[in-house]
């Protein structure tokens, strides 16, 4: 597989869930997006079309390969500066995984929306899909690393 594109896009992760419908002053009203989603796949976008350069998009099987960092550590992760620590310093038995909200295939759902039609035509084009979730490390901004890789049409 060839890697055609790895961007790095920092934010907050937002989710694309469901669509709400409701009834509002008689009529029926369906939301699918919100002003932080719309924003959110704005960054991924502008840092896509940097990241290709003006090449053509991509057609047949592509490869997604995303690791979410969704939000910064909690206080309760580190242990705090003092007399002894001038830094603080990540818990030993701090988590590496980030197993809350929000739900990892919602983000996949915002990501694969904001390539279609700048790295790719349509995002069912998207074959294989691998997706993490984690805190970020010391130093490291909430956010999203993105790669996308060409896959071989025949064997």
């Amino acid at each position: 597989m060839t890697t055609i594109l790895a961007i790095e896009v920092r934010g907050t992760p937002v989710p694309q869930g469901s669509g709400r419908s409701f009834v509002a002053g008689g009529r029926a009203v369906h939301v699918t997006r919100t002003a932080p989603l719309l924003a959110w796949r704005g960054a991924i976008a502008t840092e896509a079309r940097t990241g290709m350069a003006g090449r053509p998009l991509l057609e047949g099987p592509v490869a997604l390969e995303v690791e979410f960092r969704p939000a910064a550590r909690p206080a309760r992760h580190w242990l705090p500066a003092n007399a002894r620590r001038l830094l603080r310093v990540l818990r030993l038995d701090a988590p590496v995984h980030h197993a809350s909200a929000p739900d990892i295939d919602k983000l996949c759902r915002a990501v694969m929306d904001a390539l279609s039609s700048v790295v790719w035509v349509d995002d069912r084009q998207v074959a294989r899909l691998v997706a993490s979730k984690r805190w970020p490390d010391q130093g490291e901004a909430p956010g999203v690393s993105i790669r996308v890789r060409r896959m071989a049409e025949t064997r």
